[in-house]
């Protein structure tokens, strides 16, 4: 599982944002301290931090980033020593070493059976890449969620978390990523991305037409990272940060002004085609896909990929903000480092402390930041559309109302922002 990268290709998107960091330095002086480098000596993010600024929130979440990206000693970044979310699930770690919160894991997660997920959430649609092929995702937790949520309180066990206290919160330092990966094609340059082999289910055409995985068969692929949520409880916010990553070729920006006739750029990027229209960009798929080819796995339509937000949106100083985190991370990075191909794409957190209530709004004021965040490769198909276009639009603290059991409907909770929490809960109805 090593780094096949071999250098830094001169990308069109890293060009095109030169320009809007450049300006952003004008107006901020949000930047990363030079302590943060070199990137081997990263120290841990401080989750119990005064965040009193909207820069402290954006340095948070790099810092994290680093920290995640860092090698961890075993020459493999520090996101794979992290607990798969299907273990929140089972309730068991495939380890049981004591570790404190500033050690890594010693075991190294089995990465390819945390690949068993495809279908974007909300949307249910399926990003198809250039190639024709599926986006895969992965999701995981550090050692403080874990041990809160399975080892100290088996909220795993749905009567469990039926009972806990509407207003109990996550533990600050509790940690939680989603991944998205491209799958690498023969002969494809992946120089500018993080790359690793490992096992990804393949998909068939189920009995109603829809695309589903097949368990009962996998194949070895190299797959690349695109895209990284990171999302930590911090001192005062329960809610959570909620920070996103992706690629920096991923794809281009819609620009204001923008008509869906016209098209956003005349370069090609990793998921986007040059001259692309703008309402040719994110069209989701659910119910539309054909997979034309079940040996090559080969999907149709491709998807074409536009972010419809830079940075999310928010306020002109937002924007400042992590368009000029972004040149100071790249700046005092390695220069053949992997992660200078990486960006922050925007975060987002409640504008009031201790502000997490059961069964709330999620929208208005009480939110600041990047407020209309999405992540191109992991929310492709919902980042236009109004209601579903932050990350709290969907992770809330109201009811569960289980399809296959609805008489077990788990009452609005502060603990329901953890999608990953919901899910154990009706897998586990279920079995």
């Amino acid at each position: 599982m090593k780094n096949r990268a071999t250098g830094l290709p001169l990308i069109a998107a890293a060009a095109a944002l030169s320009g809007t960091a450049a300006t952003a330095q004008e107006i901020t002086d949000c930047t990363a301290p030079a302590a943060w480098f070199p990137h081997s000596q990263t120290p841990r993010q401080d989750n119990n931090a005064d965040f009193n600024s909207n820069c402290a929130f954006h340095q948070w979440s790099w810092n994290a980033f680093l920290w995640l990206t860092q090698d961890d000693g075993s020459g493999q970044p520090r996101f794979l020593s992290m607990i798969p979310a299907g273990e929140v699930v089972t309730g068991e770690k495939s380890a049981s070493d004591d570790v404190t919160p500033l050690q890594p894991r010693t075991r190294k997660s089995d990465m390819g059976s945390a690949f068993h997920e495809v279908n974007q959430a909300g949307s249910l649609g399926l990003l198809v890449d250039q190639n024709g092929r599926a986006v895969y995702y992965s999701a995981s937790v550090n050692d403080t969620y874990f041990n809160f949520a399975v080892t100290e309180n088996q909220f795993n066990i749905p009567e469990n978390l039926l009972n806990a206290s509407d207003t109990l919160n996550f533990p600050i330092g509790a940690l939680s990523l989603k991944l998205s990966w491209k799958i690498v094609a023969e002969g494809e340059n992946t120089s500018g991305f993080f790359t690793m082999p490992t096992s990804v289910q393949l998909l068939t055409t189920g009995p109603s037409g829809n695309i589903a995985l097949d368990p009962e068969r996998t194949q070895d692929v190299t797959v690349a990272l695109v895209g990284m949520h990171v999302v930590g409880i911090v001192k005062d916010h329960p809610e959570a940060i909620w920070a996103t990553f992706e690629h920096r070729a991923n794809a281009p920006d819609f620009s204001s002004g923008i008509g869906m006739n016209d098209k956003l750029s005349s370069s090609d990027f990793t998921f986007y085609a040059k001259d692309t229209t703008a309402g040719e960009c994110n069209q989701n798929n659910a119910g539309f896909l054909t997979l034309t080819d079940p040996e090559t796995q080969v999907l149709s339509p491709v998807t074409q990929v536009c972010r419809q937000y830079a940075f999310g949106g928010g306020d002109a100083q937002n924007v400042a903000n992590i368009a000029s985190l972004n040149t100071s991370v790249d700046a005092q990075l390695e220069t053949d480092s992997i992660w200078r191909n990486y960006m922050e794409t925007g975060a987002i957190w409640f504008a009031a402390v201790d502000g997490l209530k059961p069964n709330m709004a999620m929208e208005g004021d009480i939110l600041t930041g990047s407020v209309k965040l999405s992540n191109a490769t992991i929310e492709t198909f919902t980042q236009k559309v109004r209601s579903e276009e932050q990350c709290f639009a969907c992770h809330r603290t109201d009811a569960l109302y289980p399809i296959s059991a609805p008489d077990k409907v788990l009452p609005g909770k502060n603990l329901n922002i953890s999608h990953i929490l919901l899910n154990a809960y009706v897998q586990n109805l279920e079995n």
